[in-house]
């Protein structure tokens, strides 16, 4: 006889299976690069999503620096390169990196940072390649994000180039959704 917990347990697993696979599914039609070892991107979805649960408690709890320190133990990941995940590992890397940029510079005095540091972070959010990603809002985010950093190191013009950077993908995503919205 099963239990309550082993039929909810096989229920989370089939519903993760089914996700991957229709992920997999959506790559392969948006003739996206799709990921070598799909189970290693279903493996980080899954642990981001129980830390991202855990941040939100966290916060809840009005723990700004617990919620901090999990999102910098996030930073630690060895993170799967592109051809093993696919771009969407890259991405759910500039979603972990954002929260975090988001929660350091909404609370600067919570385990400070010089906006030098937070830039180094932001650098290291993006990666070198983002700009050959598909357009996407968690990366549009940690570029407006890099814009704000830029801001507080003083540089105008970097600001200003990124929060250019930023509005031309938000546009573009923009673009998408009324495109799909049309019948």
């Amino acid at each position: 006889m099963m239990t309550r917990r082993t039929t909810s347990g096989l229920s989370m697993l089939a519903g993760t299976l089914l996700g991957a696979v229709l992920m997999l599914v959506g790559l392969a039609q948006a003739g996206r690069l799709a990921p070598s070892r799909p189970e290693v991107l279903v493996a980080l979805a899954q642990t981001l999503e129980v830390e991202h649960q855990h941040v939100d408690l966290l916060l809840k709890q009005k723990d700004i620096a617990g919620a901090i320190a999990a999102l910098e133990a996030l930073r630690k990941l060895e993170w799967p390169t592109r051809e093993t995940a696919g771009e969407s590992a890259e991405q759910l890397r500039h979603d972990v990196y954002g929260r975090l940029l988001r929660l350091r510079l909404d609370h600067p005095k919570v385990d400070p940072r010089t906006p030098d540091q937070l830039a180094e972070i932001a650098k290291e959010g993006l990666g070198d390649d983002y700009k050959s990603l598909a357009i996407n809002a968690f990366t549009a985010r940690m570029v407006a994000l890099r814009g704000e950093i830029s801001e507080l190191r003083g540089d105008d013009d970097a600001a200003l180039g990124a929060y250019e950077e930023a509005l031309t993908m938000n546009r573009g995503l923009l673009q998408q959704a009324l495109a799909g919205a049309a019948p």
